[in-house]
Formats: structure tokens, C-alpha cells, sequence
């Protein structure tokens, strides 16, 4: 699955996460569970060590052959992304957003990063790196986000619930960092979601 964001999502939608997040979090403080809610029972997982430097490799030299710069590791984004892999193994599903986690663009604002370009890469059922990296190149959404010019920095996790339906899940988070305007004030990264 794919996910990117570009620029600022509408007022609208903002306040509708806001009365999701303020509806829900009664439940949530009260220790309720929302995967009993649905019927969805939480599986062991546990992060998966990644060999990042492969990672950089693998996806900078596919960058370089389309003509695009490379990209480094960035420790916000590996935290980011292995939190989304852990829950991803955890709910054994693959999504973008999953109950109580919030959108993409909360949880790299929860991780402290500013992006003023952003996207991410799920995937599930890959046993390694080159397998996840051969998956996501062949789907033209994911393709996309890996050639995002304006990538320059990523994170990437992976996740392993035995017992669930894949076995391994992966999270790619790429991005290029919020740089304020020279010699102005700013009102905050932009921040929009498109496929």
C-alpha cells in the first residue's frame, strides 16, 4: 500500500480527526480495547532487526539510475516506521491507519518530524530487504514514492507476528525535512495527502 502527502490538509478534515481523537479517547483512557471492539484479537510481534545501510544502498542506487539523488538514514523515521510495523504485525493488517493510531501525517507529527514531503511504503509477506525492495518497485504507486524527487532521507522497519496472516511486516517512511523560509516567518510545514 501506498500512502504520500505533499501539502496542508483542509481545516475540515483536521477538526474531523480532532472530534474522532476526542470521541474516542474516553474509551481509550478507560483501558477499553478497540481490537475486542472489532473482533480482532492483538498477535505477539516483535521489530525485526533491518540492515539500514543495505537499505540506503538498495534504494539510493535505484534513485541514481532514474537520475535522482541519494538518500540517507534518518533515526525519526526509523523510529516512525518501526512503531507503524509493530502495529501492523500486531493487527495483522496491512494498512496506512489503523484504529487508535491516527493518520500518517499525525504519527510523523507525534515522531517529532517535519516533512515537506512525505510518503510511505507498507508491505507484508516479504521474508528480506531485497524482497520488500523488488515488491515495491513492481507496484507503480509504491515505484513512485521510491523515484519522489524530493526524497533525500528515509526510515524503514520490519515487524514478525508469528502465527499471523504474512508472517513479516515492513513500513518505508521517505522524506525530505521541513526547511522554514529564509528570512521570514513560517507558519509550519505544509502538509496534504495524495496517492
Amino acid at each position: 500500500m501506498i500512502l504520500s502527502m505533499k501539502t496542508g490538509l483542509p481545516q475540515r478534515l483536521a477538526g474531523l480527526f480532532l472530534v474522532v481523537a476526542v470521541a474516542l479517547a474516553p474509551a481509550a483512557a478507560s483501558g477499553f480495547e478497540f481490537g475486542k471492539l472489532f473482533g480482532r484479537k492483538q498477535l505477539d510481534a516483535r521489530e525485526v532487526s533491518v540492515d539500514a545501510g543495505e537499505a540506503v544502498r538498495i534504494l539510493s542506487d535505484y534513485r541514481r539510475k532514474h537520475g535522482l539523488g541519494a538518500v540517507k538514514l534518518d533515526a525519526k523515521l526509523t523510529r516512525i516506521a518501526a512503531d507503524h510495523a509493530l502495529r501492523l504485525a500486531s493487527a495483522n493488517k496491512v494498512a496506512h491507519v489503523l484504529i487508535g493510531e491516527g493518520s500518517f501525517a499525525r504519527r510523523l507529527r507525534v515522531g517529532g518530524y517535519d516533512a515537506s514531503v512525505a510518503s510511505e511504503n507498507i508491505g507484508a509477506g516479504y521474508d528480506s530487504l531485497a524482497e520488500a525492495f523488488a515488491g515495491w518497485r513492481k507496484s507503480r504507486g509504491h515505484n513512485k514514492n521510491l523515484l519522489t524527487p524530493e526524497v533525500t532521507v528515509i526510515g524503514i522497519a520490519r515487524a514478525d507476528a508469528p502465527g499471523s496472516k504474512y508472517g513479516t511486516y515492513w513500513s518505508l517512511v521517505l522524506a525530505h525535512p521541513y526547511e522554514p523560509p529564509v528570512g521570514g516567518p513560517s507558519a509550519g510545514p505544509p502538509v496534504t495527502f495524495g496517492q
